[in-house]
């Protein structure tokens, strides 16, 4: 049952003073959302009206301690045996255990034939909202046999898979309240996430390899369930700083994953709040190691022929790459320019980092770059089409060209951010995730106030823009926290937009 907020109103200023002397105005000031958007014009750092209550970036909006991603019992699919392990608790964090329960809570054998479904969408060209997106045929040798092998199973044929060897390890849980509330217009709570990294099964002691870590990530990308409204996850988030990392700590976030990872058709419609299942990776490129392309895809929940399965779809607000004649080779003619009208026709709301009129039949099923060092994907006008921009005699801005970029999977993933493709990089057994600058500038300490203007960030990141030269400056987690706060506050209007981070 939903608990009221008044209760948690006045638990939260009680128990951890939430309220007392909470810093900031009631209303945090005026608010123009046609030009503060999530890095206020792309150049400064957004200004937070709130200091308090203090938000903890490890506790409460990325949690990545090795006592949590390295927990025996719930990171196992079936868990420890240890005294301390509840039956209970057992593999609740674990890949095997949340694709069952996307899968409808099915046992080991169905969700084998689920997950070796969605890995088969890799081994076969699809087509997706019409455009093609061909095999990454590596999949098949360096992730797919391995596990049958290590299973037990045959190469081909039914196979139940041995979900105590997945090659997926877990590598953070994300909170992502700052999605909730009216971004992307919607009324949603928000999402929570778990982001894994593949692995290599045979590498697991090769410390070289950081036990087999390979160049790529899958993410489990739920929306935060009804048990709660905006107000009471943010307490709930902000409530699990006030536990010691350990037992306590973790229990606290089992007992809140759980409502929203566990399958429940009668809190959940359709049972089970995945919103979208992401990958990005390199390794299943089947060309030399200088010649790989990064690929991004993204799978939703299809239960409507009585079976679920995950689907491939489009990748939310990236047009196919084939659009951009600058960065993919155009083999069809068909996508010639089509790219250059969006942009100059509809830079005021580009603006805006607002891209509703991106024309639906150009969103592309995955989103690819180079992999090698200078030839990345950026998004930009075509040569022709030059002449457009404002230093060119113009009045195309190349700041339009970066919202418009920085908003699409490869271009926050890479050339806009500075960043090597993750956000949550892969990681060996015992090495904590790094998280990339964009996301966290300075990592822990990425949400420590700027002494002389505590509104804005000690630390944050500098890319400097691969088109025009422009240096911006990004740390995200300090926009996260200050719409957490928000929430806190009561508040149910965002301050930002999410600048580039679906």
């Amino acid at each position: 049952m939903m608990p009221s907020w008044s209760k948690v109103l006045l638990s939260a200023a009680a128990g951890v003073g939430l309220l007392a002397g909470c810093g900031g105005p009631s209303e945090p000031g005026a608010r123009n959302d046609s030009s503060e958007l999530g890095t206020l014009g792309q150049k400064v750092l957004p200004a937070c009206p709130y200091s308090s209550p203090i938000i903890d970036m490890d506790k409460s909006l990325v949690i990545r301690d090795l006592s949590v991603v390295n927990d025996a019992c719930r990171t196992q699919f079936s868990g420890t045996t240890a005294s301390n392990c509840a039956t209970s608790s057992r593999g609740k964090w674990s890949f095997g255990y949340l694709m069952s329960q996307i899968a409808g809570n099915r046992d080991v054998v169905g969700t084998s034939e689920f997950v070796l479904n969605w890995l088969s969408t890799w081994q076969t060209d699809q087509v997706i909202n019409g455009h093609q997106v061909l095999a990454r045929g590596g999949i098949t040798n360096r992730l797919i046999n391995t596990w049958r092998t290590k299973s037990g199973c045959a190469l081909t044929g039914p196979c139940t898979l041995d979900f105590n060897q997945a090659p997926f390890r877990l590598l953070a849980i994300v909170n992502r309240l700052d999605l909730s509330a009216g971004a992307y217009g919607s009324s949603s709570p928000g999402e929570m996430r778990f982001v894994f990294g593949f692995v290599d099964l045979n590498k697991l002691s090769d410390t070289v390899s950081n036990n087999g870590a390979m160049k790529g990530t899958v993410i489990f990308e739920y929306k935060l369930t009804q048990h709660n409204d905006s107000f009471g996850w943010a307490y709930d988030w902000h409530d699990l700083a006030s536990y010691s990392f350990g037992d306590a700590y973790n229990n606290r976030l089992e007992w809140l994953t759980n409502r929203v990872t566990t399958y429940n058709p009668s809190v959940i419609p359709g049972g089970s709040a995945i919103s979208q299942v992401r990958t990005n990776e390199l390794e299943f490129d089947t060309a030399s190691l200088a010649n790989r392309t990064w690929e991004l895809r993204e799978q939703v929940r299809d239960c409507t022929s009585g079976t679920c399965i995950l689907r491939p779809d489009t990748v939310k607000l990236t047009p196919d790459s084939r659009y951009n004649k600058n960065g993919e080779e155009q083999a069809d003619p068909a996508y010639a320019g089509l790219l250059d009208a969006y942009l100059l026709n509809n830079a005021s709301l580009i603006d805006q980092e607002n891209l509703a009129t991106l024309p639906a039949h150009m969103i592309g099923g995955a989103s690819r770059s180079k992999g090698a060092l200078g030839q990345q994907l950026v998004w930009d006008l075509s040569l022709e089409a030059q002449s457009s921009y404002e230093p060119n005699g113009g009045t195309f801005k190349t700041s339009t060209r970066h919202s418009f970029a920085l908003q699409t999977c490869g271009g926050c993933h890479y050339a806009e951010t500075g960043t090597s493709n993750f956000h949550v990089a892969p990681r060996g057994v015992n090495q904590m995730t790094q998280l990339s600058p964009f996301l966290a500038a300075s990592g822990s300490d990425a949400l420590l106030p700027n002494a002389s203007e505590t509104s804005k960030p000690l630390y944050y990141a500098s890319p400097t823009d691969p088109v025009d030269g422009e240096v911006r400056q990004y740390n995200d987690l300090w926009r996260r926290k200050c719409e957490m706060q928000r929430l806190l506050h009561f508040d149910p209007n965002p301050l930002f937009k999410p600048s580039g981070a679906h």
